[in-house]
């Protein structure tokens, strides 16, 4: 009796026990699975907020445009002094500045640069007061390549502070030597690069612009006048040589016939006589 009393209770702990083993895998199930699924929606918000992060860093990366407008214009005046003053007046309005002229009796070329935001301002002054018989705008961008020093620019600088910040760590002169050849190697760098940067600015802030004034009746008059000047020239040139490639050639060819008719003489008529001799034997 008493021993199946003590198997009914031992099947009774080990029906406990296998409960609570039970219940204890169904709790460490949903805890996992909780966990899961809290890993997953916390993987989806910081994906989500990467991309808004992304996002962000690109709209503030779109930045402004770089072009180098360039423009050459060619215009027609009857008096092309006065289309010069009128220009020169319109580019000290302007802001701008010339780089360079060049005038003679009948033309002007010039060269100038105008603040790119009166450029169009400017060309439609000139459209409007002057005769323009050619204009081509031409424009390039270098957006690319202008961020692309400013940055290097930036992180050579950086890498110059930590330089010179590991110079006053240095411990020996051949630390100190070898840190300041780097600093001086970076510092001619970023002048150079400097030196461009300031020149592309240059480049995008002032449009080139080159004029040419020229009055066309005035260069035809001149050049009717010239011509003629030439041809008469060159018509004398080629009278002159003619006769002397004439008397160079009669020369070459006279002398040797005076030659041959003067040893005829001599053989017929001279000291040998051959005709002479001849003629006394017949007599």
């Amino acid at each position: 009796m008493k021993n199946i009393i003590y198997s009914f209770i031992i099947i009774i702990l080990i029906s406990c026990a296998r409960a609570n083993t039970d219940n204890y895998g169904t709790i460490q199930t949903t805890a996992d699975n909780s966990f899961e699924e809290e890993s997953v929606s916390e993987r989806k918000t910081e994906s989500f907020n990467n991309y808004n992060s992304k996002n962000e860093i690109e709209e503030n990366n779109i930045k402004e445009r770089k072009l180098i407008i360039s423009v050459d214009l060619s215009v027609n005046s009857k008096d092309i002094e006065k289309s010069y003053k009128s220009i020169e007046e319109k580019v000290k309005e302007y802001k701008g500045y010339f780089e360079n002229i060049d005038s003679y009796k009948y033309r002007y070329f010039i060269a100038l640069r105008i603040p790119k935001d009166n450029l169009y301002n400017f060309l439609e002054f000139i459209e409007n007061n002057q005769n323009v018989q050619n204009k081509n705008i031409n424009t390039e961008d270098i957006t690319e390549n202008y961020y692309d020093i400013e940055n290097r620019i930036k992180n050579r600088e950086a890498l110059l502070d930590k330089f010179r910040s590991y110079l006053k760590e240095a411990k020996n002169i051949e630390e100190i030597l070898s840190v300041e050849d780097r600093i001086n190697n970076l510092t001619y760098e970023i002048e150079k690069m400097k030196g461009n940067f300031e020149n592309l600015t240059s480049l995008i802030e002032y449009s080139k612009v080159n004029i040419t004034i020229k009055n066309p009746e005035a260069m035809r008059r001149n050049v009717n006048f010239y011509d003629k000047f030439l041809y008469t020239i060159n018509f004398l040139k080629y009278f002159f040589s003619s006769i002397i490639f004439f008397l160079i050639g009669f020369v070459a060819i006279a002398i040797p016939i005076v030659l041959l008719l003067a040893l005829f003489y001599y053989i017929a008529f001279g000291k040998i006589g051959l005709i002479k001799k001849l003629y006394k034997k017949i007599k």
